[in-house]
């Protein structure tokens, strides 16, 4: 086994001072997504699902508890969003794997465009939501 000590590498690696392209930072986001979706969304999901259609006085506990608690509103409206980020997110990578809008500058702009999406959907969400 040889080893090459004429290659340098980085002992200490500041993440704070790395410019990661919006591309990349989508790419990063939309992996942290899935992760948040498998182990929150989904588990949120089925437990509104089982509740709501359980009985009709289920649907109303979870009806009030929905509407009169604002944490938990705001909590499943951001796994929700979180959900329809990643959707955003998946569509430009699928877009990508089709060979539309490989090159930099298109990447660069369908980053923007996903990230502009999602915050004016989050914007139409939380206005909706509690205004």
């Amino acid at each position: 086994m040889s080893i090459n000590h004429n290659k340098i590498r980085p002992v200490y690696i500041n993440l704070f001072q790395i410019r990661l392209p919006v591309s990349a930072i989508s790419s990063i986001t939309h992996r942290l997504a899935g992760i948040y979706i498998f182990f929150v969304t989904l588990p949120l999901s089925l437990y509104l699902l089982y509740f709501s259609t359980n009985s009709y006085n289920d649907f109303m506990i979870l009806k009030n508890n929905l509407s009169n608690s604002f944490y938990l509103s705001t909590f499943v409206a951001f796994s929700f969003l979180v959900y329809a980020y990643h959707i955003l997110t998946g569509v430009r990578h699928l877009l990508q794997d089709l060979h539309i809008g490989e090159s930099l500058s298109a990447s660069r702009a369908s980053s923007y465009l996903v990230f502009c999406l999602w915050f004016l959907l989050a914007l139409f969400v939380f206005t909706r939501l509690y205004l």
